[in-house]
């Protein structure tokens, strides 16, 4: 259907169709139809967003990619591009301008209205990553001493303005003095006033608060949109749910990324460029390569106990790859605990304790397993190596496992990113202290 759905509109736009264009658009899903027209060529996309209604190609407009968008706005007159931006919610309007260059910023500067000038650059002044730079401006505001039925006509006098209407947001001298919901609002009895509805207790952020303390309150009280004040306690946005889910997928991203010793890309993994994609790779790749130095002093400073036991380097590799992987399976769950449940420096000895019997439990069941497997299968080792091999394992996996565990409520003590010492990072750590409890304990049976 998609395909035949694309091959319709590329034959009217290239025919220029214009109310063969515009019937597809009223019959078809928007977002789907916005995957069709971003795989159209320039020309035949262009020729679209010029016929459609400008409520169409607004939101046509917010679900293509970030190339498709600046490759239109660099060929749309002023006043079409004044259109487009019209249709769009601050939210998305903001996501899409974060990445443009300067010069095609200026352009929809000079484009739209003196009024739209100003909540741009109002919203472009918040900092990045705070709960300003993510929140939308557009909201229903209503009045404390309205009746219901007088609530009723304002929200629908504001719906081309609302990204939402869910929630109601009653000011008194533009501050926030209560929410009322849509649900509240229909069944509640048409000459009650608003104020005795509405609800005084509600949670809000500030424009300078960082985004992760919405997506925590949103979480913790099941919200699906949040105020956002200044200072004076205005209240000047709300931050959605599709805007926290957006946020959520990119600091995923982000941490997935971190954890695998590579640097956030800005754009996606087939959007970005081999060269940027190499230069995010590389640097960390560097960094553990220099920091395997310490894996590589210990074998050093240890040459003369391997020639007088060659059987000790055959479980190197064993026992690195096993402190590693313990290392990076505690970092990994203590990082998600950090995202999720909040957990900080003050659960420092509980994820001791945990991760400490967690070890335990792990060295002894690999203890005993790498000791049969030895003596069974290696008659050429001996039991002396076996035990040492054995019990190297057990104290690098609890090693590992404390390691690995909290390193990352240290990293968010300093207000470092957590995943940035994650797996490459503490696998390349737990390396270095398996290889010392090795060879310390081969010494000393020797």
């Amino acid at each position: 259907m998609i395909e035949m759905t694309k091959e319709i509109l590329a034959e009217a736009a290239t025919l220029r169709q214009v109310k063969r264009v515009r019937e597809i658009f009223d019959t078809y899903n928007i977002v789907d139809l916005a995957d069709i027209v971003g795989e159209l060529e320039i020309s035949e996309a262009l020729f679209i967003f010029k016929v459609l209604r400008k409520e169409v190609s607004g939101q046509v407009f917010t679900y293509l990619s970030k190339d498709k968008q600046e490759s239109l706005v660099e060929l749309l007159t002023n006043d079409q591009i004044k259109n487009i931006l019209a249709e769009l919610y601050s939210d998305d309007m903001m996501e899409f301008m974060d990445e443009l260059p300067n010069e095609l910023v200026k352009k929809i500067l000079g484009a739209v209205s003196k009024a739209q000038r100003e909540e741009i650059n109002q919203l472009l002044s918040y900092a990045e990553f705070s709960c300003g730079s993510i929140m939308t401006t557009d909201f229903v505001e209503l009045k404390r001493d309205d009746t219901i039925d007088e609530a009723m006509h304002d929200i629908k006098r504001q719906k081309r303005v609302a990204e939402s209407i869910s929630y109601g947001y009653v000011l008194e001298k533009d501050k926030l003095v209560g929410i009322v919901s849509m649900r509240d609002i229909i069944f509640a009895p048409e000459d009650s006033l608003l104020e005795e509805i509405m609800d005084e207790e509600f949670v809000a952020v500030t424009t300078k608060d960082d985004q992760e303390l919405a997506i925590e309150l949103i979480k913790k009280y099941d919200l699906t949109m949040i105020p956002v004040v200044d200072d004076q306690e205005h209240l000047v946005g709300v931050i959605t749910s599709d805007d926290v889910i957006d946020v959520m997928e990119e600091e995923a991203t982000e941490d997935i990324h971190m954890m695998a010793a590579v640097t956030p890309l800005d754009d996606s993994y087939m959007e970005a460029s081999i060269l940027d994609i190499a230069k995010s790779r590389l640097p960390w790749l560097l960094v553990l390569m220099i920091s395997a130095v310490l894996s590589e002093t210990v074998l050093a400073r240890n040459t003369t106990l391997i020639v007088l036991i060659p059987a000790l380097t055959y479980f190197t590799p064993m026992l690195m790859g096993s402190a590693g992987n313990a290392g990076s399976q505690a970092a990994a769950m203590v990082i998600r605990g950090i995202t999720v449940e909040g957990l900080d420096i003050r659960s420092f000895f509980k994820v001791f304790w945990k991760e400490l019997q967690v070890g335990i439990i792990c060295g002894f069941v690999m203890f005993v397993v790498n000791y049969f497997r030895v003596v069974l299968t290696m008659p050429t080792v001996s039991s002396g190596v076996a035990l040492v091999s054995s019990a190297s394992v057990f104290v690098a996996i609890v090693v590992a496992k404390l390691v690995g565990g909290l390193t990352p409520l240290v990293a968010k003590l300093f207000h470092l990113d957590p995943a940035v010492l994650a797996s490459p990072l503490i696998a390349t750590v737990c390396d270095a202290l398996s290889l010392s409890v090795y060879f310390a304990l081969a010494w000393f049976l020797v």
